[in-house]
């Protein structure tokens, strides 16, 4: 930060700023002569340490024990400072026949008028009342000390002894009245050592828990022991089999296939003797095939004889069943008594509790009302001393060293109330402008655009505001041609952002007010004297049923750039008007090319206001426009309304943001180079556009 950001600050907020200083001093000259100063009107009193105060009961005559500094002021403040004695003070002046609005409306004027300081290294007390009138300031500050002096007299010696030993008195009952309930609840509750029955049952109670927790376990142990003992033994039978038999049944089917094969052996002698279908034949087949059934059908009647004996391992089981059973509900009932005994040792232990945060309570009202009455006793000894001290001495201790008179000056000069509105004027006037600045979100200058979004700003030019006239007599917006700095540093970035010979470069902002159209003709004026070939300016933001961002052409075909005529190429004004279109590449996108009045400059929009939306094919179209022109300016359509700028800011050589100043926020500005880098987009600095000087010239020379 510098001093001419700072400037740049004020200087913006100067309307304001002085708008403020002149309200606040405006109402403090108001204030001043419309409003009377009052007078104000002194009495100091000097308060001494003997009388009242003087209590010590030393009869040697050594001093007593002196108060601290600023004490005795505090007591003598405290009561001139009483609203009685203020009510009093006003009743004597209205009367007694006022009415209590009169009083409270008297009373609160009269506090509001009146100041009290106490000094206390110096034991005085100075009494201010102010008022328009001065004989009626001193007048009230002289009955306030009369008042004041008899007011004290009586609080300091009226029926105090006697007030003191009735509070005194009404103490030693309370407390004996405590001593008694203190003792009768403690006979009740059956207590004679509250803390040492709280430490037995707190110990019973962690007994029976502990016990508690072991038999848990236990119950826990055995239960899972017999449910792994169940999960073991499912299986387990009360008898087993011993053996099993099935020989005789074996050795008849045995014989049943033994005569099987002899009968098959016969059959086939037979058939070798005789025909198939003979008897003999016929009937040994019926035999085999008799025989096979009834083979078949004794192999399923078959039978095995089986043995079946005692299982003692069952019988082990069923034992330890029985016993982790009995365990277990041993342990259970176990559990339920040292339950209901812990619940009564713990209820026993809240009754302890709640019995001795009872006899606490009491303890405490009983010291407090023991405390009460010892200070009660000093209180009548100290009050009897002041009483007999009172009957010796005759004056009082507090003394006037200067009496109220009427001033003859008034308390506040108007010059002082000017000169305090002169510098609150300033200091808010500072504050509201430091307020602003810290709410702003917009760019005044480059150097604040280039910290907030760490870009450089690599054209600021200053706007010019005001019309002009052109040569045909119509007013036209004062837009002077940039001067060869304006734009330089913008074209060394950009020849230095790629080593191609054709330089693309991608002109986007946020919102389409954001001067774009500006900083591209600009660009495009100061390009054209830095290659043979034409300019090109690619207009991809004119909306298809909408007026072209850069005009229509005239009668000639050529477009008109307002402001920039005077930058005319050497011999373009001598020159015949050329189409456009016949030095154009080759127009696959079915562009439309207008050259610009006066410059080497031509301006390429789609016939149909449609840019291709492929990338493929605005990758075709820009290399194809690199065959034709040495710079190419993209005039992207604003990021607000359409993506396509940022979507393709990486076929781009360079990418230029255009920023407003006092318009773009910074969020926006950061999301926008977000976006484009984002998309691979190269970003080589900015453009802050409608910049304006707020420095005065003749400050900013020193700069």
């Amino acid at each position: 930060m510098t001093i001419r950001d700072y400037l740049n600050t004020f200087f913006y907020y100067r309307k304001i700023a002085a708008a403020v200083f002149l309200a606040i001093v405006t109402i403090g000259v108001i204030v001043a002569l419309a409003v009377p100063m009052p007078y104000r009107a002194q009495a100091t009193l000097l308060v001494l340490f003997a009388g009242y105060y003087d209590q010590s009961n030393n009869t040697n005559g050594s001093a007593g024990l002196q108060p601290a500094a600023g004490q005795l002021d505090s007591v003598e403040a405290q009561i001139l400072s009483s609203p009685e004695l203020h009510r009093d003070v006003i009743i004597s002046k209205l009367g007694p026949n006022a009415s209590e609005r009169e009083i409270n409306a008297q009373l609160a004027n009269f506090e509001h008028r009146l100041h009290i300081e106490q000094n206390d290294l110096a034991n005085t007390i100075t009494l201010n009342y102010s008022d328009p009138d001065p004989k009626v300031a001193a007048d009230a500050l002289s009955r306030l000390l009369d008042k004041y002096f008899r007011r004290r007299a009586t609080i300091f010696t009226s029926g105090r002894v006697d007030f003191l030993t009735g509070q005194l008195d009404d103490v030693k009952v309370q407390l004996d009245r405590a001593n008694a309930d203190l003792l009768t609840f403690q006979k009740k509750h059956g207590i004679v050592d509250v803390d040492d029955q709280i430490a037995r049952a707190v110990q019973l109670e962690s007994q029976l828990v502990q016990h508690k927790l072991e038999n848990d376990t236990k119950l826990a142990q055995d239960r899972g022991e017999l449910k792994s003992t169940q999960a073991s033994s499912k299986g387990v039978n009360a008898t087993i089999p011993i053996y099993t038999d099935d020989s005789e049944a074996a050795h008849a089917l045995d014989t049943m296939q033994l005569s099987l094969m002899q009968l098959e052996t016969r059959r086939a002698d037979f058939a070798a003797r005789y025909l198939p279908g003979s008897p003999f034949v016929t009937q040994l087949d019926q035999q085999v095939a008799d025989m096979r059934a009834n083979i078949a059908r004794q192999k399923k009647e078959m039978t095995t004889a089986t043995r079946l004996g005692h299982n003692d391992y069952y019988d082990v089981v069923q034992g330890k069943l029985s016993t982790l059973n009995a365990s277990i509900a041993g342990e259970t009932a176990l559990q339920h008594a040292l339950e209901e005994q812990i619940t009564d040792a713990r209820a026993r232990l809240k009754n302890l509790s709640d019995i001795s945060s009872q006899m606490r309570q009491m303890l405490a009202s009983r010291d407090i009302l023991a405390d009460n009455f010892k200070e009660r006793s000093r209180q009548v000894e100290l009050a009897k001393i002041q009483q007999g001290q009172v009957s010796q001495v005759n004056s009082t201790n507090v003394r006037v060293i200067q009496t109220p008179f009427p001033p003859s000056e008034r308390s506040v000069p108007g010059s002082l109330i000017v000169s305090a509105a002169v510098a609150a004027g300033l200091l808010i006037s500072a504050l509201v402008v430091l307020v602003l600045a810290s709410m702003r979100e917009t760019f005044l200058s480059p150097e604040q655009a280039e910290r907030s979004l760490l870009l450089p700003v690599l054209a600021a030019p200053l706007a010019q505001t005001g019309p002009r006239r052109s040569g045909a007599g119509v007013l036209t917006p004062a837009v002077s041609r940039p001067v060869h700095l304006t734009y330089g540093r913008m074209i060394a970035a950009i020849n230095a952002s790629t080593d191609s010979r054709a330089k693309l470069v991608m002109a986007l902002s946020f919102g389409k007010n954001d001067g774009l159209q500006d900083v591209i003709r600009g660009l495009a004026a100061e390009l054209e004297s830095r290659s043979d070939k034409p300019v090109l300016v690619l207009d991809m933001a004119s909306a298809p049923e909408a007026a072209p961002l850069y005009g229509l052409p005239d009668a000639g075909g050529l477009l008109r750039w307002p402001g920039y005529a005077a930058a005319r190429t050497a011999g373009a004004n001598d020159a015949p008007a050329k189409d456009a279109s016949a030095e154009a590449p080759a127009n696959p996108h079915d562009l439309v090319y207008e050259r610009v009045d006066g410059h080497n400059i031509v301006v390429a929009r789609p016939r149909n206001g449609m840019f291709p939306a492929s990338w493929h094919q605005t990758r075709e179209l820009f290399d194809a426009l690199r065959a034709a022109h040495d710079y190419i300016v993209l005039h992207a359509p604003p990021a607000s309304q359409s993506f396509a700028g940022v979507e393709n800011a990486a076929l781009a050589d360079a990418t230029i943001l255009a920023v407003r100043a006092e318009s773009t926020r910074k969020p926006i500005a950061l999301t926008l180079r977000t976006q484009v880098q984002d998309a691979g987009g190269r970003l080589i600095g900015l453009a802050l556009t409608h910049r304006r000087a707020y420095i005065p010239d003749f400050i900013y020379r020193f700069f």
